[in-house]
């Protein structure tokens, strides 16, 4: 029986459709900027409701939670309006373009004492829950140094009006934070220092650097490194790879001593996407009434080491992270 009723913003990303397939979950309305992408996806769904404009949903009775999968530069203003209406929220990462706008979102969360979860899909894949799930057992000892890598080409492929290669609404490393949130994930700590460098070479009509080397140092001392391509002249892909004193795990292999114990690690058969494992888990925080997976705070987290790492690429200097909010 459906206990919360769900609306989303957005609906190139597939969020409707999870929502949908959960049982607890009644979806009321979609809201998209093109009017017959909504009239589609609400005919596809079943949903009485589609509008072009969220305020109707900021203004709706009877919504529960909302999705907001806008272009980055509506995250700070929709949520924000969304949680003080006293709706929950699950949005879409990067948290917001700026640093400011993180905080302020987080912030609005806590006025308004809703739920605010960020997107990070990633960390619902099955594939990094089981790397993630080995590293916690234990099996690879204490880590001493985590690397994660977000390859993509978005020549071609900026979005209505450009705005994903616009830099007041997404400079690369922000739009690739997957790689620097799957380093914090990992390490269980904060980032409490970076160190950057960039280059500008393989997409010149992009007015940013195109490739950002980010090195992150760890509350205890671990070392990580998060490279975010926009330009790359390959296929799409991430990796993440740990080292630990007891082992490791590159390209989803795990080793022991020496190479001497080598194998493919356990992968979960069957599991969800990541976006239907994702709203199940925003879902579940909301009827649980527990934090979500992926906070608010831990959303500003990660938009906190990226931002250091923009700065210090900019300075060539090292950057302290302050977490806090």
């Amino acid at each position: 029986m459906a206990v919360l009723r769900a609306a989303v913003i957005g609906l190139r990303m597939g969020h409707a459709q999870a929502l949908a397939a959960i049982p607890e979950v009644e979806l009321a309305a979609v809201c998209d900027v093109d009017a017959e992408r909504g009239r589609q996806v609400a005919q596809e769904l079943g949903v009485e409701q589609h509008c072009t404009d969220y305020r109707a949903l900021v203004e709706a009775d009877g919504v529960d939670i909302v999705t907001v999968a806008s272009p980055d530069n509506f995250h700070c203003a929709m949520t924000c309006e969304l949680l003080a209406s006293g709706k929950h929220v699950l949005c879409e990462k990067p948290m917001a373009p700026t640093l400011a706008e993180s905080r302020q979102m987080a912030l609005a969360a806590r006025q308004a004492g809703r739920k605010l979860m960020i997107g990070q899909s990633y960390r619902f894949d099955s594939r990094y829950r089981a790397l993630h799930d080995l590293v916690g057992s234990g099996e690879i000892g204490e880590l001493y140094y985590v690397e994660a890598d977000y390859w993509n080409n978005l020549q071609g492929v900026g979005g209505v009006g450009n705005w994903r290669n616009d830099p007041r609404i997404r400079h690369p490393y922000v739009g690739g934070c997957h790689a620097m949130d799957l380093l914090r994930w990992i390490a269980g700590e904060p980032v409490v220092e970076v160190m950057a460098y960039a280059n500008h070479r393989a997409f010149l009509e992009q007015p940013t650097d195109d490739f950002i080397l980010g090195n992150a140092r760890f509350a205890s001392g671990l070392l990580g490194r998060a490279i975010v391509s926009s330009g790359c002249q390959r296929p799409f892909r991430t990796s993440l790879n740990v080292y630990g004193t007891q082992g490791s795990i590159e390209d989803w292999q795990l080793s022991h001593h020496k190479g001497e114990d080598f194998g493919p690690i356990s992968m979960p058969t069957g599991a969800p996407t990541p976006i239907l494992a994702e709203q199940r888990a925003f879902v579940e925080s909301v009827l649980e009434d527990t934090q979500p997976e992926v906070s608010a705070e831990d959303g500003y987290g990660t938009m906190a080491a990226c931002f250091a790492v923009i700065e210090s690429a900019q300075t060539g200097l090292p950057v302290p992270v302050n977490e806090a909010i």
